[in-house]
């Protein structure tokens, strides 16, 4: 009787399967519930930058702007100040430069590319030789002034004209007219422009402006060009000789009518 009536007790390790999934499923629902909380620590508006960015990203939304402001330009918030400041303040320093009598000594043209000052070599060096000489020193500030008020590229060339020199110093015009723009760089870099805006090069008699068989054009070879780079902006194309700029001038003004300076040979 006691045999018929028994029955076998089964005892399972571990624990049931539907436990372990529970597990699991809690443990993802308490990380996402953290990473809610983490989220509503962060600013709303960097949140919201975030989120457009990875819409535009992947083309669900193209009308807001993303976290970095593709919208600005790549240009200094200096730069962009003066960009319409450029033609009057070129028109001042013209017009200075008239009162001061340097109207045979420099030209100044204007172009879709930028801004040149041509200045007579004779004006700043004496002949065959490289170093500046003392009166020039007024210009070379007046420029230094101009050009650190534009954050612009500023590249200097130095010309000469076909006549020969052979030097210790100077072997060739090329020689001389490097030296030459190496002079007015080092200049305009005490008078406080950038040195990594400057660039300073020598053309030797290889671009002349002038005939250079003649006396005159020999004089208009000989000669320092200071360029100012101006990308993607817009000013009168073609020259702008000082003596158009007279009728402006107050004749009383002080120096109004001192006249040209003289010019060096050689």
């Amino acid at each position: 009787m006691y045999e018929k009536n028994r029955r076998s007790v089964v005892v399972r390790r571990g624990l049931e399967g539907w436990i372990m999934t529970y597990g699991d499923m809690m443990s993802l629902l308490l990380t996402f519930f953290i990473l809610i909380v983490s989220f509503s620590t962060i600013q709303e508006s960097k949140f919201d930058e975030a989120v457009s960015s990875l819409q535009e990203a992947f083309g669900v939304l193209t009308s807001q702007e993303s976290v970095i402001e593709l919208n600005r330009p790549v240009v200094p918030e200096r730069q962009l100040a003066v960009q319409s400041e450029l033609l009057p303040e070129l028109r001042r320093l013209e017009r200075s430069l008239l009162i001061e009598g340097l109207a045979d000594d420099i030209e100044v043209e204007t172009s879709d590319e930028g801004v040149a000052f041509r200045i007579s070599a004779p004006f700043l060096f004496p002949s065959g030789e490289a170093v500046l000489k003392a009166d020039t020193q007024g210009l070379l500030t007046q420029l230094a002034d101009f050009f650190t008020h534009f954050g612009y590229e500023v590249q200097i060339e130095g010309h000469t004209d076909t006549v020969p020199i052979s030097t210790p110093r100077y072997p060739s015009n090329w020689y001389l007219s490097a030296a030459r723009a190496v002079a007015v760089a080092g200049v305009l870099q005490r008078l406080g422009v950038p040195p990594e805006r400057l660039s300073a090069t020598g053309f030797g008699e290889y671009r002349p402006i002038a005939d250079n068989t003649t006396a005159a054009g020999k004089t208009k070879n000989r000669r320092v060009e200071i360029f100012l780079k101006v990308e993607a902006q817009q000013i009168n194309r073609g020259g702008l000789p000082l003596q158009q700029i007279v009728p402006i001038i107050d004749p009383t003004t002080p120096g109004s009518g001192a006249g040209s300076r003289s010019k060096d040979a050689g």
